[in-house]
């Protein structure tokens, strides 16, 4: 199922209008990326996750990072 939602990125279509609504799909769908990408066993998932992480990054790599460093100060708060 994960990776099926995964090619979804993939998708022309779906890409732009991705990068037309980073600001607000970002910050939603950032937690769940980075976490598979860290902990997910199968390694298609994790090329596919690494997939859609890149494209955010090149999309928008000022909100990336600021997602990045929110999601370690909340991770920082319950270790």
């Amino acid at each position: 199922m994960a990776e099926r939602a995964l090619y979804f990125w993939n998708n022309a279509y779906i890409f732009q209008m991705v990068s037309e609504n980073v600001d607000v799909i970002l910050p939603i769908v950032f937690p769940a990326l980075f976490q598979s990408s860290k902990s997910h066993w199968n390694r298609t998932i994790h090329g596919l996750v690494y997939n859609a992480l890149r494209m955010f990054l090149e999309v928008n790599p000022q909100l990336f990072t600021e997602c990045t460093r929110h999601y370690r100060a909340i991770r920082q708060q319950y270790v």
